[in-house]
């Protein structure tokens, strides 16, 4: 409302116009992640490590306009929440394309990470009927610790920085269903833990009030 007492339909405007740029971004996350293993089954390596490169700037970016323009929504926080499945899945789908036996060989460690976010997933379904979207700090970290294990399992150097990824995935997806278990209802956009006890702590009447 402005001093008139009339809405502000300029500023609600411009708002709506700002939210379109971090929510664009997470749909070309959505839509681009499947051209990895496309250009995995081309052999286009160089081609696809540019695209992840580009892909992983824009789960940086989105968050980023999202702060920096005050325009944080659930529903940009579910979008993101699908592009970042929708990058790992078909990260993982490029990497099997380019070398199917080292993704056999480590088979065992991917299936650990993937049941870990079905945990993550199953826990908040349970109890609030949504998919989590809490996009922690280390699940934004977990971005590049992937991406440096994957690189080191293609060009063979070792595989411990992958399984160490791996192992980084399921703590990452511990902690989002201990965010689950802390919060009373469902919410997105909760940097970690630790927020979530202390926002839970500060909600909770001490036992003089009343």
């Amino acid at each position: 409302m402005n001093v008139s007492g009339r809405p502000n339909l300029t500023g609600d405007a411009s708002r709506s116009r700002s939210q379109w740029f971090p929510n664009l971004l997470s749909g070309f996350r959505i839509v681009a992640s499947p051209g990895l293993v496309i250009l995995a089954y081309f052999e286009q390596t160089l081609w696809m490590a540019c695209l992840a490169f580009l892909l992983i700037v824009t789960e940086w970016l989105d968050g980023f306009l999202a702060r920096r323009l005050h325009v944080e929504s659930a529903t940009g926080a579910r979008l993101d929440t699908i592009g970042d499945a929708a990058f790992y899945a078909s990260l993982m789908g490029a990497v099997t394309v380019l070398s199917p036996a080292l993704i056999l060989a480590e088979a065992p460690w991917i299936v650990v990470a993937i049941g870990s976010y079905l945990v993550s997933w199953l826990a908040s379904w349970m109890k609030f009927q949504r998919l989590p979207s809490y996009h922690t700090w280390a699940a934004k970290g977990a971005w590049l610790v992937v991406g440096a294990g994957i690189v080191c399992l293609l060009a063979e150097l070792n595989a411990w920085p992958f399984r160490a990824a791996m192992i980084f995935v399921v703590l990452v997806n511990l902690e989002a269903v201990l965010i689950t278990l802390v919060l009373a209802q469902c919410r997105v956009n909760v940097p970690s833990l630790w927020t979530a006890l202390r926002d839970r702590n500060r909600s909770t009447p001490s036992p003089s009030d009343g």
